[in-house]
This record gives structure tokens, C-alpha cells and sequence, in this order.
């Protein structure tokens, strides 16, 4: 019996050192993970009529919207990457060359424009480096 009472506590000791460990958070907001050194990358913000809030996306889409970027390199597709327009910024990373973009604010689910398209010419990325560029989609250019 007393060898019982001392095996039980012991096992809880265990088991919670043996758990917590395994529990390590890194929660930052303002970090974005590095390129890798053989590729560069291109990272796009956005915002809705200048503001970056998600009520912005919501009021101007009518039903919520995805951004939709579509990368070239020459007359070739090479990537077509999606984000929340609510998360406004998408990065996405390109081995070094010269590339051109189109931006489009598309709805949610199906794909279909509701923006204008905006395009991006002159993309030129570098390796271990990231391109930052900024768009806006003015309440003009949401189709109506």
C-alpha cells in the first residue's frame, strides 16, 4: 500500500514534465518567415480604398473577396497564389528573374473578378532578398 502511494505521485511528475515539454509557443505577429537563400521573394499589401481593415473588403465586395495574384515569367504562368483579402499581404517566394503580376480582388468561392485588375510590371527578384510592393483598390475599380 505505501509503495503504491509514493508510485502515483511520482508517475504524475513524469508525465506533466514529460507533457510540458512538448508545449513551446512562439506567437509573433510581426515576423515573417526569411526567404530561402536561393530564391527571393515578392511580397504584396493591399488595401481597399486605402484602409486595411476587414470591414473595408467586406463593404466593397458585397459578400466577401479573395486577392488573387497571377505571376509571369515572360509569357508563362508560373504561379497563381491566393490570400484572404482580409489578410492583406500575400508573399510568395520566385527563384531570381524578371517577372511581371496581376493583381485581382476575385469573389470568394468562385473566382470571378470584382475588382479591376491591377497589373505589376518590372518584378525584379533577387535571391535572399524580399520585394515589397503596395497596391490599392479604389471604390472605383470594384465592378459593379
Amino acid at each position: 500500500m505505501n509503495q503504491e502511494k509514493s508510485v502515483y505521485p511520482f508517475c504524475g511528475l513524469a508525465l506533466s514534465s514529460f507533457l510540458a515539454l512538448g508545449c513551446v509557443f512562439d506567437v509573433r505577429d510581426d515576423v515573417r518567415p526569411r526567404p530561402r537563400p536561393d530564391v527571393g521573394s515578392l511580397t504584396v499589401q493591399w488595401t481597399v480604398s486605402r484602409q486595411s481593415e476587414a470591414r473595408a473588403c467586406d463593404r466593397h465586395s458585397r459578400g466577401g473577396a479573395d486577392f488573387e495574384l497571377i505571376i509571369y515569367r515572360g509569357s508563362r504562368e508560373v504561379a497563381r497564389e491566393y490570400a484572404r483579402c482580409e489578410d492583406f499581404i500575400l508573399t510568395v517566394d520566385l527563384p531570381p528573374d524578371d517577372y511581371k503580376a496581376y493583381a485581382t480582388l476575385v469573389a470568394r468561392g468562385d473566382d470571378r473578378p470584382v475588382t479591376t485588375t491591377l497589373p505589376l510590371e518590372e518584378i525584379d527578384i533577387v535571391r535572399g532578398a524580399d520585394l515589397n510592393i503596395d497596391v490599392d483598390f479604389p471604390s472605383t475599380s470594384f465592378l459593379r
